[in-house]
């Protein structure tokens, strides 16, 4: 059976801080998506058709201009 110092040395903390920083980013990037959809979940949730006619049309006549 190897011993503990033997499997410390056979760890990678170089690989195991980069998987983990990976990880942290993913979950960072995720939490972020999570929070796009609520906002749009929200939006949805609360939209007043009129008003959403207008800017929809402002908007579609400033990227002609454009």
């Amino acid at each position: 059976m190897a011993g503990i110092t033997e499997v410390l040395a056979m760890i990678d903390r170089q690989a195991m801080q980069n998987d983990l920083l990976q990880a942290r980013r993913a979950r960072e990037e995720a939490e972020a998506a999570n929070h796009d959809v609520e906002e749009l979940i929200w939006e949805l949730q609360h939209v007043q058709l009129g008003r959403q006619r207008i800017v929809f049309s402002i908007a579609g006549f400033e990227q002609e201009a454009a």
